[in-house]
């Protein structure tokens, strides 16, 4: 059976990545190649080709680094972070579907975490932004790499933390 995974806030090729204090302890490279190639290396480590990938935003610094998807396993799904900043069109070139907010499966999918009112309609917010910080409130579910060890995350693993 083909696996569902999450992340976000990869930032590939965006070199002041490695250089900002608070999240320095969970990016310890000394050079964004060496960031950038072991996140690839996370990733194909538990994706496979069937598999689907939701990114949660930020994905890379600069277009000619979107094509560092072409190097990751999986389907590979975007829901558009602050600085993904590029026409949709380019991202199209390796993700399959591209959204600013979602819902998977009575989930909210977004980059930035939702307004609390939103879980009249659904179970739970997973998200990125936040890097280091979470919210004091399970409904808020951050994959952001610092969350998850530089790897995606299966959504298996994410529900048991709020059913």
């Amino acid at each position: 059976m083909n696996k569902v995974f999450f992340i976000s806030d990869t930032h590939f090729g965006h070199k002041n990545i490695i250089v900002f204090e608070a999240i320095k302890k969970y990016r310890p490279f000394q050079t964004i190649t060496e960031h950038d190639n072991k996140l690839i290396d996370n990733w194909n480590s538990v994706v496979n080709e069937k598999d689907t990938v939701w990114h949660l935003g930020d994905f890379c610094f600069g277009k000619t680094n979107l094509a560092i998807a072409g190097k990751l396993n999986g389907i590979k799904k975007l829901v558009k972070g602050n600085h993904d900043i590029y026409p949709t069109k380019e991202y199209l070139k390796y993700f399959t579907e591209v959204y600013g907010v979602v819902e998977y499966k009575r989930f909210i999918l977004s980059h930035i975490p939702v307004h609390p009112q939103q879980f009249i309609r659904y179970k739970a917010n997973i998200h990125g932004h936040l890097h280091d910080k979470t919210l004091d409130d399970p409904r808020y579910i951050n994959v952001s790499c610092e969350q998850i060890n530089l790897t995606p995350i299966l959504f298996d693993e994410l529900i048991h933390k709020v059913i």
